[in-house]
């Protein structure tokens, strides 16, 4: 059973839903990435929320600013996200902590970015650690003049073909019905987001990176089509988070951008939950 969410984020509001579970687990915090709403990690026979239940943690997935009825920041930005997100958590946090060890937060793609600048901040909730996925600082020139050619102030939707040819894997890595399947989750996209991701992003990455200070588990898809994917780029990549205790990272083999929609997806979902189930609870910072 999963109850609506309306959270408080400055003078605004981050919707989504929670699935409330067993004590003695982590609070899972699922950030969707550009184009995705909160449902990108309820996709029917793909779903992270799900497999989360199952293994008896309380899960949450939210509606970045700007998404579905998510109050929209003025200027979209990685930073202005995790502000909000910040806060809206820190809201979460008090309505769903009763039994929690602390806040794990899930990120994909732009959330995994998202994610990092939470975690290289102050925050007034405990925070266990991140699993982030589908992030990198080295995008194929294509992507970046795609990109760079489009207004920034504008948002687009990406049609099912394109999601096929940016979000998934060669044809025998997924089952095809899953981009109908998946079509609730996703959302128009601010150009602006494309815009940092292949520009400030790359540039702030090293610092925000440094400045993770919890225990990080990072897969990068084998089959990106956004990023130059290779296990020497995943070494690099965790390489800079040289204030995090501890760093899980690997090239998830099998899978496209979109990990959770491929077949091999299952594997890296228990993955990431029996990594978060390891992590020791902490002491809340306010």
């Amino acid at each position: 059973m999963t109850e609506q969410l309306a959270l408080t984020a400055g003078d605004g509001s981050v919707t989504g839903f929670l699935a409330r579970g067993e004590a003695g687990r982590p609070l899972l915090v699922c950030i969707p990435g550009g184009s995705y709403n909160a449902r990108y990690f309820d996709v029917p026979g793909h779903s992270f929320v799900r497999a989360a239940i199952e293994g008896g943690f309380s899960v949450a997935a939210l509606n970045r600013p700007g998404y579905e009825d998510s109050t929209p920041l003025s200027r979209p930005t990685f930073a202005g996200n995790a502000d909000a997100l910040v806060a809206a958590i820190d809201d979460l946090w008090s309505k769903a902590k009763d039994g929690c060890t602390g806040v794990v937060l899930v990120g994909h793609s732009m959330g995994g970015a998202i994610a990092m600048h939470i975690a290289s901040r102050p925050r007034p909730w405990p925070l266990l650690g991140i699993a982030i996925s589908a992030i990198h600082y080295d995008a194929p020139e294509a992507v970046t003049q795609a990109w760079n050619s489009m207004p920034a102030d504008i948002s687009i939707e990406f049609s099912p073909e394109q999601r096929v040819q940016f979000m998934y894997g060669p044809t025998e890595t997924y089952d095809g019905s899953v981009v109908a399947a998946a079509s609730a989750a996703s959302s128009p996209i601010p150009v602006a987001e494309l815009l940092e991701v292949v520009d400030g992003w790359i540039r702030d990455f090293p610092a925000i990176a440094a400045a993770v200070d919890v225990p990080v588990h990072y897969g990068l898809s084998e089959h990106e089509q956004l990023w130059i994917s290779s296990p020497a780029g995943v070494d690099a990549f965790a390489a800079a988070f040289t204030g995090a205790p501890s760093v899980s990272a690997r090239q998830v083999l099998g899978v496209g951008h979109n990990i959770d929609h491929h077949h091999a997806g299952s594997q890296y979902r228990h993955d990431v939950l029996d990594w978060a189930g390891n992590l020791p609870a902490r002491e809340e910072t306010a």
